[in-house]
């Protein structure tokens, strides 16, 4: 068994931004608790080029930076190393809200050779389409609506949904115990560019932004 057949996509590394408090630092180490193949950076002062050699000698290319505002995680950016540096791709994701594992009394991933990792899209709405296949892009993960019945099959789930509030919820549950695990947040807006600049080519790819504009269109 290869490690391809195990993770059905790419390895990353999560860090923040500098000096994160210390409810953004738990939501991390959450993640990457039940996140498989995941690492996490403490940021300190490296610069983007200091995380780009670290990448290089794990042998990874993918980063995410996690921003914060008044104390919580608020902002993921999305980095690709390319040629030894760190380039970021033309799209940004608001995080709404966050539970941490301890309020939500829930435990750890258990991961082993034989388990797999399943991303699952239960949305209903546009947007979480659009969403789930942006993420499906930058982590190269196999898309699917249903997890498989399989009394053998051990592992992680990570489900997409739509919330009540017309946001997109990410939970995780571990597949042998069907406990869910770590923590829950939800995803409000995808920015897109450096400024928040609508980038056409990527909308017209997977449509990003249209479920947004039709309602901004029949509100007025």
């Amino acid at each position: 068994m290869t490690e391809r057949d195990i993770a059905p996509y790419e390895k990353f590394v999560l860090t923040t931004s500098r000096k994160p408090s210390q409810r953004t630092r738990s939501f991390t180490r959450d993640l990457v608790r039940v996140i498989p193949w995941s690492f996490h950076f403490t940021r300190g002062s490296r610069s983007l080029n200091d995380l780009a050699d670290e990448l290089a000698i794990l042998g990874i290319n993918r980063l995410l930076i996690l921003h914060e505002k008044k104390g919580n995680p608020s902002l993921v950016k999305f980095y690709k190393s390319v040629d030894g540096k760190l380039e970021e791709r033309d799209y940004r994701v608001r995080i709404k809200g966050i539970s941490l594992a301890r309020e939500l009394n829930r435990g750890r991933s258990v991961f082993t050779a034989e388990s797999k990792l399943r991303v699952i899209n239960q949305c209903k709405s546009n947007f979480g389409e659009q969403l789930y296949t942006m993420l499906s892009l930058f982590f190269n993960f196999e898309r699917s609506r249903e997890l498989q019945k399989d009394a053998n099959l051990k592992g992680i789930v990570i489900f997409f949904s739509d919330s009540k509030e017309d946001l997109i919820k990410l939970d995780f549950q571990q597949i042998e115990t069907c406990k869910m695990i770590g923590p829950r947040f939800t995803i409000s807006d995808v920015f897109l560019g450096k400024k928040g600049e609508a980038i056409r080519s990527l909308m017209n790819i997977i449509g990003i932004g249209r479920r947004r504009e039709r309602r901004s269109q029949e509100r007025s």
